[in-house]
């Protein structure tokens, strides 16, 4: 059996094509759609771009360029299939892979890295959608990469560092996060070798260059060089997600100990505790000081960075926003896989902190987390290496692939576009009431016909257009929003309490996730 399972062993260049063609399946076969939500934005504004009509204004994703355009690109590519438009993330992500197989030359550390890299279900989620979070994996990625490169090619690495933060900052300003990295590596570099002259003037003099240009752009078309930052500030809005307004307490309370709950809620803390041992051994051994200072920048940013700049308030761990930690943490993993697997200490501290997590998750009833880290505890004790892998591999690969098929059961996209087309065509004169957030994305659903769309009315109006009194109201109403949208029932609730006053209920179908109703009025 060992030499068997030894012969099978996939090669290092076997290794990195299985896992682009993983990722590439992923993306093919994940599509669920658009989520109706920021994505609507940055596919219209990519378009508008490349047509032409885009303005930049005080609406701070306006200028985050480096998210729509290319989305815009594909989108002239591709004549508006929104799933091939997401091709732009699945090459994002690719890239990632790629730069971080080439810090590894050992087939069992590239098969980890493959493993923990392409498995995160958060991470795949936004394989298919189009958002300026899945392009700055890529960009923090390739700005802690280049530093590697400081001593061999200082002149090129200092250039593709900002390259890649400036690329990061008009895609999304979370990569500011990483903006104390070169202060934490010079220090490095002066107490651990000689520092290389070339490649600090090279990144500081293109630093303050690409600096310069993007305030002078600012300063030249809105007269202020903060333009920027003040719409970022402006940006900030009271909501569930806000702390400063609910006090003291829940500001530490979210710089305390909350951030270690969304971890485990959202999946991460399985792989920030099998990272622990690598970063443990880097820093240790002092070995590829970019990740490890790279990745405490990170972490302090998520953990204490405020929303905006007026007053304290931490930023919301959106899960869709910790993406960027998951190259961080699959290096990590691969890198100190070694270190754990024989040390019964070590075994001993991750069991205990996957304890920590399975305890929580079972607390708040969430049993596939909880089932998720009490097996992975189990395999980490597993002898034999190889049943120990296959056993982690499954383990990672059944949620990962089992998250596609529960988004298109929960979703059902295309059944959703296919029987928007039938109502908005059948329907001649009569208003049709929709869910608020198809409402927001109709653009995209029907493809920008303005006849069509003229047609389709957000529920939250229903009392607006029951007041006109049309002779029939029809009522399409996707029921998808129960599980992302629920605080739309309160709009649901409202219109059937309204509608029973004028009209009478003429039809009503229920399709998969769709329900249609037709109300005629009451003489």
């Amino acid at each position: 059996m060992k030499s068997f399972l030894a012969n099978v062993y996939p090669s290092k260049w076997q290794i990195s094509s299985i896992g682009s063609l993983m990722l590439f399946l992923f993306w093919l076969f994940g599509y669920d759609g658009i989520t109706f939500s920021d994505d609507v934005y940055y596919i219209l504004a990519g378009k508008e771009f490349w047509n032409g009509t885009m303005e930049v204004g005080s609406y701070h994703f306006s200028s985050r360029w480096g998210a729509f355009v290319p989305a815009g690109f594909f989108s002239l590519l591709f004549d508006w299939d929104i799933h091939w438009i997401s091709l732009v993330s699945f090459l994002s992500y690719w890239a990632t892979y790629y730069l971080l197989l080439q810090f590894f030359s050992s087939k069992n550390e590239r098969l980890i890295l493959t493993l923990w890299f392409l498995t995160h279900v958060y991470f795949l989620h936004f394989l298919t959608k189009i958002y300026p979070d899945s392009l700055l994996v890529l960009w923090c990625t390739l700005f802690v990469a280049a530093a590697s490169l400081r001593f061999e090619k200082p002149f090129i690495s200092g250039i593709t560092m900002v390259f890649a933060l400036f690329m990061g900052f008009i895609t999304k300003e979370t990569i500011v996060f990483l903006a104390p990295f070169p202060i934490l590596l010079f220090l490095f570099d002066f107490n651990s070798k000689p520092v290389q002259k070339s490649f600090y003037i090279t990144l500081v003099a293109c630093g303050i260059t690409a600096a310069l240009l993007y305030l002078g752009y600012f300063w030249a078309k809105f007269g202020d060089p903060f333009y920027r930052v003040t719409s970022i500030n402006a940006g900030h809005y009271v909501s569930e997600f806000t702390y400063a307004d609910k006090g003291i307490s829940s500001i530490i309370k979210r710089i305390t100990y909350s951030p270690f709950l969304t971890f485990i809620e959202r999946a991460y803390w399985p792989w920030i505790v099998l990272a622990i041992p690598g970063f443990w051994k880097l820093w240790k051994e002092r070995s590829h000081p970019e990740f490890t200072l790279a990745f405490i920048c990170l972490i302090l940013g998520f953990w204490f960075m405020s929303s905006t700049l007026e007053f304290y308030n931490p930023i919301y761990l959106n899960p869709r926003h910790l993406i960027i930690l998951i190259p961080f943490l699959s290096f990590f993993i691969a890198k100190g896989w070694d270190t754990w697997i024989n040390s019964f200490k070590w075994k001993q501290l991750l069991a205990n902190l996957l304890l920590l997590g399975l305890t929580y998750s079972a607390i708040t009833s969430d049993w596939k987390m909880a089932f998720f880290q009490l097996a992975l505890g189990i395999c980490l004790w597993i002898q034999y290496k190889n049943f120990r892998l296959i056993g982690i591999a499954i383990l990672l690969l059944f949620p990962a692939i089992y998250s596609f098929y529960y988004q298109h059961q929960i979703k059902q996209y295309q059944s959703l576009l296919n029987q928007l087309d039938s109502e908005v065509e059948e329907t001649a004169e009569s208003p049709i009431l929709i869910n608020n957030f198809l409402d927001f994305s109709k653009k995209i659903l029907l493809e920008g016909d303005s006849e069509e769309m003229e047609k389709l009315i957000p529920i939250e109006k229903a009392d607006s257009i029951i007041a006109l009194k049309p002779e029939k109201i029809r009522l399409f109403l996707y029921q998808y929003y129960q599980h992302a949208y629920p605080k739309e029932e309160v709009d649901v609730s409202n219109f059937e309490n309204a509608i029973p006053i004028n009209y009478s209920l003429e039809s009503s179908k229920t399709e998969g996730l769709i329900e249609t109703r037709t109300y005629t009025r009451k003489d």
